[in-house]
């Protein structure tokens, strides 16, 4: 898979071209990236076409959760969800791109550009200046081009407290992400929600406590789930280990002015700082609160690790 920064250093020709944001690669993204590499014949190459920033960090120009993503611009391109793509094409998005024609967009980037064969989309697709081009108007411009278009159905799941089935969405994933609602994110992601970052020297006090932690800064680009507890999988130079997490502030020590996160790695004594990590998510145990003793937040770390070794002793049985 090639990367492209620049939609100038491009000309393609026979592409079977997918459009979005892509936050997350969710199970609707992975239906997208799936009919894209199903019609892929002898000369075709497959595209998927995003952006180069969250949409929200600028139509928004605010610091809140609504504009932090489910994936860092890293992490997207760490992931399997693109294998069998030739190329992952990132459209500069600015308010000078914000405010091209749905029919420039497609004739200068589709047609001039890309080379399009297929365009695959979801039914609600929307592209152009106010959002005023969708699947009709792109079939449309299919027809004046000579290119197909395929507009998929949303993928429907339904949340363990939901009341009926819902459409999948970066969105509602985002919002569960917030909930702490792990198992239900986990499952329209179709792979568990993570984080990617280098281990850090954090201050040692778990050594002090008997419960050492490999330490991360909370990065600011990233959604992260609610202060807490979790059990989670940690991935280092390829290996998999069974680990319990808090993200937060550590309030027991009065010792958080920034969010952290800090992984205990089950039965693990390697000198691991300044290597990649991976912390996968899968349930959450517990908020996050100060108790009134070290005694009595060992006690409840006691408790909390037989809780997370419990789950995943049943997850591999």
């Amino acid at each position: 898979m090639k990367v492209i920064t620049d939609i100038n250093e491009i000309k393609l020709n026979h592409s079977i071209i997918t459009i979005g944001k892509f936050d997350g690669n969710h199970i609707g993204h992975q239906l997208l990236f799936d009919t894209v590499r199903s019609l892929k014949t002898e000369g075709d190459c497959t595209v998927v076409l995003t952006f180069n920033v969250p949409v929200a960090a600028v139509v928004q120009n605010e610091d809140s959760d609504s504009i932090r993503s489910i994936q860092t611009h890293e992490e997207r391109y760490q992931r399997e969800d693109l294998a069998g793509i030739d190329y992952v094409v990132e459209f500069p998005f600015n308010k000078q791109t914000m405010s091209m024609l749905p029919e420039d967009f497609v004739k200068d980037i589709l047609v001039e550009k890309l080379g399009v064969k297929t365009v695959v989309v979801g039914e609600d697709f929307c592209f152009g200046k106010g959002r005023a081009g969708n699947v009709e108007m792109l079939r449309r411009l299919g027809e004046q081009y000579g290119f197909s278009v395929y507009a998929l159905k949303k993928v429907i799941y339904k949340p363990e407290d939901y009341s009926k089935p819902v459409e999948v969405s970066s969105t509602l994933i985002k919002n569960e992400i917030l909930r702490g609602n792990m198992e239900d994110v986990n499952r329209m992601l179709n792979r568990p929600f993570s984080m990617i970052g280098t281990i850090l020297h954090g201050k040692h006090l778990g050594h002090t406590i008997g419960f050492p932690t490999i330490n991360f800064a909370a990065p600011d680009d990233k959604i992260l789930p609610p202060n807490g507890v979790y059990a989670t999988r940690t991935i280092i130079d390829g290996k998999s280990y069974d680990s319990i997490t808090n993200v937060g502030k550590r309030p027991t020590f009065d010792d958080g002015e920034y969010r952290t996160v800090e992984t205990n790695i089950f039965d693990f004594q390697e000198d691991v700082y300044g290597k990649t990590a991976e912390v996968e998510f899968y349930k959450f145990i517990r908020p996050e609160r100060k108790f009134e003793s070290t005694d009595a937040l060992m006690e409840e770390i006691a408790k909390n690790v037989d809780e997370v070794k419990a789950f995943f002793r049943e997850r591999n049985e």
